[in-house]
């Protein structure tokens, strides 16, 4: 049976597949475009079956940002040569860049995303079965994401060297736009949460109360066999120690472990005279 180009093109341009798969599964629809449309969405949906539950330990992050806003989400995929593709990188791209226009909250993962609509109009699911059922045939979903619109002062974007980690973190305050002291207080903050993946507040009021108190009673069993009236003590010393861990503003400043980021953060406000401080950062890794 003959097939015309035209036809073949065409199911090309909605499947994104290569012209001889199109043209066999026209043959095998006897022309109907339709059809052949319908058979090879069947068969993707058969290998997203197949491939939903590999591992996905590969992955990049993709930033957009544009004026104030600043948007960062992280895209896995099972290897790192899909991770490199064309087909990946320009999902990516055009996610982040969706999601800088409008995104469902601040922060969260990836299942929030999927009714979101793409530039061409199709949502982040739609494209991702197109992804896994038909072009990159490999487990795919879109993982962390975050979005900052500052009320005021900016947003700082940190992009680890390997693509696999991005932070966004949010300083607050006046004056600081084109501010090079702050540009590099903000790079440097980026750098020091892209390090820290155990981080879980700006301040000891953000964290759960009740992951204190797991912690505190581990520490505690930890000191059992020590005299009882060391114990407490003994506990709120580590218990001291591993809130400074997951704190930012506790923890050592990374170029200088002397002092701490909060102090960090006054000494660079004070030697640029401006108002600054930490109003909210955000970890998005991709794998990592």
């Amino acid at each position: 049976m003959t097939i015309d180009a035209k036809l073949v093109a065409e199911l090309r341009a909605r499947t994104g597949l290569p012209m001889m798969k199109c043209k066999q599964a026209l043959m095998e629809a006897d022309g109907d475009l339709e059809k052949a449309g319908d058979n090879l969405r069947k068969e993707g949906s058969k290998t997203i079956d197949k491939l939903k539950d590999r591992d996905m330990k590969d992955g990049l992050v993709f930033v957009h940002r544009e004026g104030p806003v600043a948007a960062a989400v992280a895209v896995l995929c099972e290897t790192d040569f899909v991770a490199r593709s064309e087909d990946f990188v320009a999902f990516g791209k055009a996610l982040a860049k969706a999601l800088h226009a409008k995104a469902p909250a601040d922060a969260g993962e990836g299942d929030a995303l999927n009714g979101v609509a793409l530039a061409d109009g199709r949502t982040v699911k739609e494209h991702l079965d197109e992804l896994v059922g038909s072009k990159i045939r490999e487990n795919m979903k879109v993982g962390e994401f975050a979005r900052f619109k500052p009320k005021e002062g900016t947003v700082a974007v940190y992009v680890h060297h390997n693509n696999r980690i991005a932070c966004l973190v949010e300083l607050a305050g006046s004056g600081l736009k084109d501010n090079d002291a702050v540009a590099e207080l903000g790079n440097d903050l980026g750098m020091q949460i892209a390090f820290h993946s155990q981080l879980q507040g700006l301040t000891e009021k953000d964290l759960d109360a009740k992951w204190v108190e797991k912690e505190r009673q581990i520490f505690l069993a930890q000191s059992e066999n020590m005299p009882e009236d060391k114990r407490d003590k003994i506990a709120a010393g580590k218990l001291a120690k591993r809130l400074k861990e997951v704190v930012l503003l506790d923890q050592p400043f990374i170029k200088n472990e002397k002092v701490s980021v909060q102090q960090h953060v006054a000494e660079v406000a004070k030697q640029a005279g401006v108002k600054v401080s930490i109003a909210r950062f955000a970890r998005v890794g991709a794998g990592a």
